[in-house]
C-alpha cells in the first residue's frame, strides 16, 4: 500500500502509534510531505526513523527549508575572524530570527540537533537536503501528485524539479485557494495548513474536489492523519 502524511512536527509517538495503526511493513511505501521538524519534542527520532527506512519518501516543507537556512551554515566550523564574517551575515540572523519565532518552533529542533554528535548532526542535514520537492506518482489509475503546498500556478512544480533548496522559500508559504475550483486531472494532495482554518470539523482531511489537505493540526493538539492512496481512506491517530 501507498500512504502518505504530513506535518509532523516532531510528534514522534504518534507516527509510531498511526503506523501501528496503519500496519506500515516494509512492503509499503510512506510519502511524508514536509514539516517532520519544529514545535514538537522529537524532531531528531522523526528524522531518523524515516531515514532508516528505504520505503519513506521524504519532501520538503518550509519548516526544513527553515531549517536548512539555519544549520547549513551555523554548525559548520568557523575557527578564524574570517569565517565569523562569511557565517553571520545578515540574512542568517534574518533567518534564525525567523525560525526561532516561537510560532515556528525552530528552536527545539535546534537544541535537539546541539545534543548530537557532529557526524549524526552531518548525516541528518545531508538526509534532509535530499528530500524532493515533490512526488508524482499513479497509483490504481489514479495521478496523485504530492507536495507540501501548491498555489495557482499548478505548472510551477516542474520549474522547481530541480531548483536549489534556497530558491524554494516563497513556494514553500504559498498557500492555495482552498475555495476555488480544482477539477484536473492530477490529485494534490498537501500539507502546511492545519485544516481547523478551513472549517473542517474536529480536524479531519479537507478535500474539495482534486485537492486533498491532510495537515490536521497533530502538534497544535489535532491529529496525524495517514490517507491510503489506494483505497482513498483516511486513518487518523
Amino acid at each position: 500500500m501507498h500512504y502518505a502524511v504530513s506535518d509532523i512536527h516532531g510528534c514522534f509517538d504518534e507516527l509510531m502509534r498511526l503506523m501501528e495503526k496503519i500496519g506500515f511493513s516494509d512492503e509499503d511505501t510512506l510519502y511524508v510531505i514536509g514539516d517532520t521538524i519544529d514545535r514538537g519534542p522529537k524532531p531528531v527520532e522523526v528524522l531518523t526513523w524515516m531515514m532508516g527506512r528505504h520505503n519513506v519518501i521524504p519532501i520538503i516543507g518550509n519548516h526544513e527549508y527553515m531549517m536548512m537556512r539555519v544549520l547549513l551554515p551555523g554548525l559548520k566550523k568557523v575557527d578564524s575572524e574570517e569565517e565569523i564574517e562569511k557565517t553571520l551575515t545578515y540574512d542568517f540572523l534574518v533567518d534564525s530570527n525567523l525560525w526561532f519565532l516561537s510560532d515556528n518552533g525552530g528552536r527545539i529542533t535546534a537544541e535537539a540537533f546541539r545534543s548530537l554528535p557532529e557526524y549524526r548532526r552531518e548525516a541528518l542535514l545531508d538526509y534532509v537536503k535530499e528530500f524532493s520537492v515533490y512526488e508524482d506518482i499513479v497509483v490504481n489509475d489514479r495521478h496523485f501528485v504530492m507536495v507540501h503546498t501548491i498555489n495557482e500556478d499548478i505548472h510551477s512544480l516542474s520549474d522547481l524539479e530541480n531548483a536549489d533548496i534556497y530558491d524554494l522559500g516563497a513556494f514553500l508559504i504559498s498557500r492555495p485557494d482552498f475555495d476555488g475550483v480544482w477539477d484536473q486531472e492530477e490529485i494534490f494532495v498537501i500539507g502546511h495548513t492545519p485544516t481547523w482554518f478551513l472549517d473542517c470539523k474536529d480536524n479531519m482531511v479537507f478535500r474539495n474536489g482534486n485537492l486533498i489537505n491532510i495537515d490536521c493540526g497533530c502538534v497544535m493538539g489535532g491529529h496525524l492523519a495517514a490517507l491510503c492512496l489506494e483505497t482513498m481512506e483516511v486513518f487518523y491517530e
